[in-house]
């Protein structure tokens, strides 16, 4: 399908709209000429019969020098006598009605068709008797308003042409900064940043540019902590590759004595893990964004998977001198998907493990609040500050922050809870705990 540009656009309908409104001031104007050409005419037809109805014998003798300086006009002029005799150049258009009707009433504006010829006349009585009249054919008039109809015609050509070229200027100040935003839209899809937008006068193009430019610093930001990300889970990854390749040649040399194989094979597994560990978050986001990521939804009880969630970690909290409790009703009935739910509850508990020192506790609480559960994970270790809150979810930005400070994880344990719990149709929140630490909220639609 062939597309018009916006200045096309903008000239057609500017053409279009000055076509028509052109259109309709002439026929307007033709009709209005007309008239205004045949009223003129009759009414210089009447003052001449008046003045010859007045002094006939003085007018006269003016339409005759008239006629030799000027030339012929097509006005005919007559008059009756006392006896009723019509005389003068005119009197052939004159009849006895016409006679009857001026002796009558003193006057007469008359509009007759002889051998299809349209005619104006005029009569008026005279002061020592008798009438004048006065003919004029109405084809005088409507050349005149032909006339007057072509001036009209070429003002109104020469407004098109005008409209014209107002709309191209028009159409191309308006359609440069919206070609300027979509070349600037292109340029960000090829990578581009920083791109200046000139700023238009125009509200909804400012808007536009607005948006654009408001776009480039979202994908700034954005790439920029992807970078930032990367360069973490590069520099998380290459530890353990670094250890498991150092174990691997010196099992290779012979480096490694036999008292030495458990405590290799363990730091093998332990880094093995945590690769796989990483492997697993990296797989799970990428998840979230395909279209085979389902939630099966079906009746659970509440406080069954989270008991569930209690058991697995209480040995692991347990070795690490934590205390794992469970605060919630015996029974909260909620339809979801257990399996998202239990992901949900091990990645806070995880968290919460790993930044919660010996001799802390966790608690998993929970509470049935109309139309929706609430979870909560709480515990006590360091906290987040204000600002913490606002990024918790994002994918490493509390693991640059504090790698170098506290223990950490993947950077992408949070970030999987957030998008679990938006796919089951809640939210999660992070905030401060009357543990001391810190506090996730997780708030599912019962049904």
């Amino acid at each position: 399908m062939r597309r018009r540009s916006l200045v096309q656009q903008i000239v057609l309908i500017a053409m279009g709209g000055a076509v028509v409104v052109s259109l309709v001031t002439a026929l307007l104007s033709v009709q209005l000429v007309r008239s205004v050409a045949t009223q003129q005419a009759r009414k210089q037809l009447s003052t001449s019969v008046e003045t010859l109805a007045a002094k006939p014998a003085v007018t006269t003798r003016l339409f005759l020098r008239e006629r030799q300086v000027v030339g012929p006009d097509d006005r005919l002029f007559a008059v009756t006598t006392t006896s009723g005799t019509v005389v003068g150049p005119g009197s052939s258009h004159i009849t006895d009605e016409q006679i009857a009707k001026v002796r009558q009433s003193g006057s007469l504006s008359d509009r007759v068709e002889e051998g299809g010829v349209a005619l104006l006349i005029e009569g008026r009585a005279m002061k020592a008797g008798g009438a004048a009249f006065g003919v004029q054919p109405v084809a005088a008039a409507d050349e005149a308003a032909k006339a007057m109809t072509r001036r009209i015609m070429l003002a109104l050509v020469i407004g098109l042409a005008i409209a014209g070229v107002v709309g191209a200027v028009i159409a191309r100040r308006m359609a440069w900064p919206v070609s300027a935003a979509a070349d600037a839209a292109r340029r960000l899809a090829g990578g581009e940043r920083g791109i200046p937008l000139t700023d238009s006068g125009v509200r909804e193009i400012a808007e536009m540019s607005e948006a654009v430019e408001s776009l480039d610093e979202a994908l700034a930001v954005s790439e920029h902590r992807q970078r930032e990300f990367l360069l973490s889970i590069s520099h998380e990854i290459r530890t353990p590759l670094t250890a498991l390749r150092g174990y691997a040649e010196a099992l290779a040399d012979g480096t490694v004595g036999a008292d030495q194989m458990r405590a290799v094979g363990e730091t093998l597994t332990a880094e093995t893990a945590r690769l796989d560990r990483f492997v697993a978050d990296l797989l799970a986001l990428a998840r979230f964004e395909a279209d085979d990521f389902h939630i099966q939804r079906s009746e659970i009880d509440l406080r069954g998977v989270i008991d569930g969630a209690a058991r697995a970690w209480a040995a692991q909290v347990g070795n690490l001198g934590i205390d794992l409790e469970v605060d919630a009703p015996a029974a909260i009935a909620m339809s979801g998907d257990a399996e998202r739910v239990r992901q949900v509850l091990d990645g806070l508990i995880e968290n919460a493990a790993r930044v919660t020192p010996a001799g802390g506790v966790i608690v998993v609480r929970a509470r049935d609040d109309g139309d929706e559960v609430v979870i909560t994970v709480e515990d006590s270790g360091p906290g987040l500050s204000e600002g913490d809150t606002d990024v918790a979810f994002e994918r490493g930005s509390l693991h640059a922050k504090y790698e170098s400070v506290r223990p950490v994880g993947t950077g992408l344990g949070l970030s999987i809870a957030e998008r679990l719990t938006e796919r089951m149709g809640g939210i999660i929140t992070a905030g401060g705990a009357v543990t001391g630490g810190a506090a996730f909220t997780v708030r599912l639609p019962r049904i």
